[in-house]
């Protein structure tokens, strides 16, 4: 029987072809590492003198931030996007579902890691995270904060341009818990202005029911209660504050309380801009990292 013969150059080109495909398909290495508690999975990518931490939002994971990580890593920068406590593939627990623990996994995170001077980078319910770390009396130096539609507080207050009725969060509440699936759905798809690709919802939704019902149900209640506005006092970093236009009011009450900070309204973009105008956001934020 005639054996059939690969020469070695061909061999070489598939071979090289096979690495490109998988390195295209995840520009980035998956990671974990124990920290206190619980071990956290995250993304890293890149390599250089300045590392930006990505913080997603409620029951979001990290690879929320896809459109982000090769963009910058391709830019000098290392980047890391991580899961919180109880998000993704990071451990679960049944305590310490709240916005202070996660602040503090941060910060141990951050020193597992052995990363100074982070430019921390929150969106959402990020935000939130990122303003409890800078109101710890135990913090790194921070280079520069980003933070994305997010907000302070929850509550719908008069003078405040953010926030629901209880009757709107107790709504949000039940419908979470009456059918989980379904509301993650209905959160995912008001999150973009512009219809997305089936594929794109179905990432999404996917990864925010990695987040059990009991904990999302724990730290939606603490976005709601919890006020954070005397924190934004607080930050003494650059700031870049980035906000769809649908929500410049609340872009605008941050850029009025958080000494020397910088706004970017983005057009045509709902909650998840970051994944709907990609260029946009990043661009605002390459423009922001450079004059620092």
């Amino acid at each position: 029987m005639n054996r059939v013969t690969i020469p070695a150059c061909m061999f070489a080109c598939i071979l090289l072809a096979a690495i490109g495909t998988q390195a295209a398909k995840d520009p980035w290495k998956d990671q974990s590492v124990r920290v206190g508690d619980i071990k956290i999975h995250y993304l890293d990518a890149g390599s250089g003198g300045r590392t930006i931490v990505f913080v997603p939002g409620l029951t979001m994971i990290a690879e929320v931030w896809r459109e982000q990580i090769p963009y910058f890593a391709a830019r000098g920068f290392r980047v890391i996007a991580y899961d919180p406590r109880s998000h993704g593939r990071t451990s679960g627990t049944e305590e310490g579902n709240t916005y202070v623990q996660h602040a503090a996994d941060l910060h141990a995170f951050l020193k597992v890691l052995k990363i100074e001077e982070p430019v921390l980078v929150g969106w959402s319910a990020g935000v939130v995270t990122l303003l409890e770390y800078v109101s710890s009396p135990e913090s790194v130096v921070i280079d520069s904060l980003v933070l994305v539609d997010g907000a302070p507080s929850g509550i719908k207050d008069e003078g405040y341009p953010g926030g629901m009725t209880y009757q709107q969060a107790r709504a949000a509440l039940m419908s979470m818990q009456e059918d989980r699936e379904k509301s993650a759905g209905q959160f995912v798809r008001g999150m973009f202005k512009s219809r997305q690709p089936e594929l794109v919802y179905n990432d999404l939704i996917k990864g925010s029911l990695k987040t059990s019902n009991g904990t999302a149900a724990a730290l939606f209640f603490d976005l709601f209660t919890g006020d954070r506005r005397t924190a934004l006092l607080r930050i003494q970093a650059p700031t870049l504050i980035v906000v769809p236009d649908s929500n410049r009011l609340m872009g605008e009450y941050l850029q009025s309380r958080i000494t020397g900070s910088a706004l970017e309204v983005i057009e045509n973009a709902g909650h998840a801009l970051f994944l709907e105008k990609p260029q946009n956001f990043n661009q605002a934020l390459e423009t922001f990292l450079s004059n620092r």
